[in-house]
C-alpha cells in the first residue's frame, strides 16, 4: 500500500448534536473557513456536514438530519459532540485492500466503498478504531473536498486566518492494557514508527499518571498518540475522567500546529477561548533548568515548553470545549524541527499539579 507523500490528516471529523452551530463556532472562534457543505443519505439517515479549512487542517463537522441515521445519533449520545473517524490518503484502493487484509485490519464493511456526487467521486475503505472511531483509507480522485459532495454555502463569507497551519497529531485514551494492542494494530495497518514509550517508571514518584506511545509515520509525516491509565495510582488522571465520561475509549484531542504560539494564544484569548491554568511550580521548575528561555512570557500566556538543544516545543491545551470533559483542543509549536511529543513537559505537569493539590488541600 503506498500513502500520499506528506499528505498528513486527510480530514477529522466530528460528530456533534448541531453541525451549524459547531461549524460557526470553528469559524468565528478558531478562524477556519467554512470551505462547503453536504447533505446525503448516510449509512442509515440523512446527514449535514460542514468542511472547514485553515492552513493544511482540514475538519468535517457532522450532524444528523433526521432521527434514522443512528450512527450519528447514538455516538452523539454516547459520547457528546466528539470526533468519529480521520482519513489518509492513498495512490491505489485495491492495493490498499489487499495490504489491510494481508496486515489483519478490522475492517467495519469488509469491502471498497464509493462515494460520488455530481462530476466528484472516490474510492474509500472503513477500518475499526478503538470502541466507536475509524480510520478511513481514502483514494483521492476527482474531489473538490476532502471528500466528494461539498457545495458553497451561504455560511462561506470568512476567509482562514491562518493561524492553523496543519493537524500536528491525534490523540487517543485507551483503557488499561489496551494501548500495547492498540500501538502495534495502528503501526501494521498504517506503517507508523514507534517513535517512544513512557510509562510507570516516568510517574513513579507520582500519585497518577499515565502510560503513552507515541507514533510517526515519516511517509505520510503524521503523528500519533496512545494514552491508557496506570492502574493502582491512588489519584485519578484526565485520562481516567476521559473515559469515564466519554463512556469508553475514544480520540481525546486534536493538536494544531502553529507558527507563533504565543500571538495565537493572545488572539484566541480575544476570541473567547479558555486554556488550561498551568501551575505556578511548573514555571519555578522550567526556569531552573531552562533560565536562558524567557519564563515569564510563557507563564504570562500558560505555555508548556521542553527543549532538546536548540530545538523546542511549546505547547498549550485548551479547557474541554463542551460540558463533559473530554475532548479539548492543543495547539502547538516546533521550534527548529523539534520532532518529539513533550514527555517531560507531562511529568513535570502532573508533579506541578499534584504540588498544588497538595498545598490546597
Amino acid at each position: 500500500m503506498k500513502f500520499i507523500q506528506n499528505s498528513g490528516y486527510h480530514f477529522v471529523e466530528l460528530y456533534v448534536g448541531m453541525a451549524k452551530m459547531v461549524a460557526w463556532w470553528h469559524q468565528e472562534v478558531l478562524g477556519f473557513e467554512i470551505a462547503g457543505k453536504r447533505e446525503r443519505k448516510g449509512l442509515h439517515g440523512m446527514e449535514v456536514s460542514y468542511w472547514l479549512r485553515n492552513g493544511n487542517a482540514n475538519l468535517i463537522i457532522t450532524s444528523a438530519l433526521d432521527p434514522s441515521a443512528q450512527d450519528v445519533v447514538s455516538f452523539v449520545d454516547r459520547h457528546g459532540n466528539s470526533i468519529k473517524r480521520f482519513g489518509v490518503l492513498v495512490e491505489n484502493i485495491e492495493n490498499a485492500l489487499e495490504f489491510l487484509q494481508e496486515k489483519k485490519a478490522i475492517f467495519l464493511n469488509g469491502k471498497i466503498e464509493s462515494e460520488s456526487s455530481g462530476g466528484e467521486q472516490t474510492r474509500l475503505i472503513r477500518c475499526k478504531l478503538f470502541d466507536d472511531n475509524e480510520v478511513v483509507f481514502v483514494e483521492k480522485q476527482r474531489m473538490h473536498g476532502p471528500l466528494p459532495g461539498f457545495e458553497p454555502t451561504a455560511l462561506q463569507n470568512k476567509t482562514p486566518d491562518g493561524l492553523v497551519t496543519n493537524i500536528d497529531h491525534l490523540a487517543s485514551v485507551v483503557c488499561v492494557n489496551e494501548s500495547d494492542f492498540w500501538k502495534d494494530y495502528l503501526s501494521q495497518i498504517m506503517r507508523l514508527d514507534h517513535v517512544q514509550t513512557i510509562g510507570e517508571e516516568f510517574f513513579q514518584s507520582l500519585s497518577s499518571g499515565m502510560k503513552m506511545h507515541a507514533l510517526f509515520s515519516p511517509t505520510i509525516h503524521l503523528n500519533k498518540v496512545i494514552v491508557e491509565p496506570l492502574m493502582d495510582k491512588p489519584k485519578s488522571s484526565q485520562v481516567d475522567v476521559f473515559l469515564q465520561h466519554n463512556l469508553g475509549t475514544g480520540i481525546q484531542h486534536i493538536a494544531f500546529e502553529v507558527e507563533d504560539l504565543i500571538s495565537v494564544v493572545r488572539e484566541y484569548r480575544k476570541r473567547g477561548i479558555q486554556f488550561t491554568p498551568i501551575p505556578e511550580r511548573y514555571y519555578e521548575n522550567l526556569r531552573v533548568e531552562f533560565p536562558d528561555l524567557p519564563i515569564d512570557l510563557m507563564k504570562e500566556n500558560q505555555i508548556l515548553c521542553e527543549k532538546d538543544n536548540d530545538k523546542i516545543l511549546l505547547q498549550i491545551f485548551t479547557e474541554p470545549l463542551g460540558d463533559r470533559p473530554t475532548l479539548f483542543y492543543e495547539f502547538v509549536q516546533r521550534v527548529n524541527d523539534y520532532n518529539g511529543f513533550g514527555a517531560d513537559n507531562v511529568r513535570q505537569l502532573f508533579k506541578s499539579l499534584e504540588v498544588q493539590l497538595d498545598g490546597e488541600s
